[in-house]
């Protein structure tokens, strides 16, 4: 009877060890766990009203000077950066070959001259053949030619700027040899500045020549720039299924410069019906949203109570800057966008700072 009595008191403890040990293994773990947010009502890009692409700043006009004329450059003062007036010099090659060949040139052409001269003289006389008289000017006149040619090989052998703007590029120094049609510095007009952008080919034919968008350039802050667009590409880039279009915007103050990112901003046409049925929608980032092992999509987002809920969504259209919800959320909620891989519903978080 002892034994018995024994055996079932080991027996309990056991059970209640399970018992303790399986209330463990359920109880919901309530580690608080550190999460980004994008807060949706901060800004208005997280509406889709608008379409969103990636632009690049070029220059209106990018001209390459090179010299007319062959020889070795002795002055080069521009340098990479610098502005240039229109009519500057730019460059100067030695010119004393075409200097010596003008002066010969010239020494022919004066002997020439006074023979035509003194043959004409005699022509008026009657004492010589009219042919004779016609040769002598027309030696003259081919020997002119020929020198005022030579002087413009002098000429050409000071380089100056067509045009005011900025040195892009130097493509050789003082020292180096200047060969005909080889470009020595890239010359970049910045008056009028040119965003390229890449369209896919489902969106091309909603642009055309004159559309108004807004250009966003992190560099000059958030006060976005009017720009038209000017040109819409008929060749697809490289093969792909995306058309450059080019939006045109005043450099009025002079701190944009080409190579800078932007963001170029386009109302969506009412007559396009994609862009009505996603309208006053919300965006959200790519990554945020997750699918279950039912395929249902759903995000997560904080409560009052610092709570990670989980909420159903339906997902629409993807733009540069996400993916458009067609419902699910109203626009105003937090949206977490990193360490909800580790995230259950009504998990506590904390918010990075």
């Amino acid at each position: 009877m002892k034994t018995t009595t024994t055996l079932a008191g080991i027996a309990f403890a056991m059970i209640g060890l399970f018992g303790c040990a399986n209330q463990a293994k359920h109880k919901p773990v309530q580690d608080t766990l550190a999460v980004n947010v994008v807060n949706l009502k901060s800004g208005n890009d997280n509406f889709t009203d608008r379409i969103i692409y990636d632009g690049t700043l070029e220059a209106d006009k990018t001209i390459e000077l090179s010299f007319q004329v062959s020889g070795t450059i002795l002055s080069f003062p521009a340098r990479t950066g610098d502005y240039i007036n229109k009519g500057q010099l730019v460059a100067a090659i030695d010119e004393t070959i075409y200097r010596n060949q003008y002066n010969a040139e010239l020494a022919q052409v004066k002997l020439a001259k006074e023979n035509y001269t003194r043959i004409n003289e005699v022509f008026k006389k009657g004492s010589i053949a009219e042919i004779k008289m016609l040769e002598a000017k027309s030696n003259y006149e081919q020997l002119n030619a020929a020198a005022t040619a030579t002087y413009q090989n002098i000429a050409h052998a000071r380089l100056y700027s067509p045009v005011s703007g900025y040195v892009g590029e130097k493509k050789a120094e003082a020292g180096a040899v200047a060969i005909p049609g080889q470009s020595v510095l890239q010359l970049l007009d910045t008056r009028i500045l040119k965003v390229i952008v890449a369209v896919p080919e489902s969106e091309v034919n909603q642009y055309k020549v004159g559309t108004t968008a807004d250009v966003k350039i992190d560099a000059l802050g958030s006060q976005p720039l009017s720009g038209k667009v000017t040109e819409v590409g008929v060749l697809a880039l490289n093969g792909s299924a995306n058309y450059n279009i080019t939006i045109t915007i005043a450099n009025s103050g002079g701190k944009l410069k080409p190579g800078m990112l932007c963001k170029v901003l386009f109302k969506k046409s009412t007559s396009n019906k994609a862009s009505v049925a996603d309208s006053s929608k919300v965006i959200v980032p790519v990554q945020s949203v997750q699918v279950d092992e039912k395929g249902n999509r759903f995000v997560y987002i904080i409560s009052n109570e610092n709570k990670a809920i989980r909420k159903n969504v339906e997902v629409g259209t993807l733009y540069t800057n996400g993916v458009a919800i067609r419902s699910g959320l109203s626009g105003d909620e937090r949206i977490i966008t990193s360490g909800y891989q580790k995230l259950a519903d009504q998990s506590p978080v904390t918010i990075n700072k």
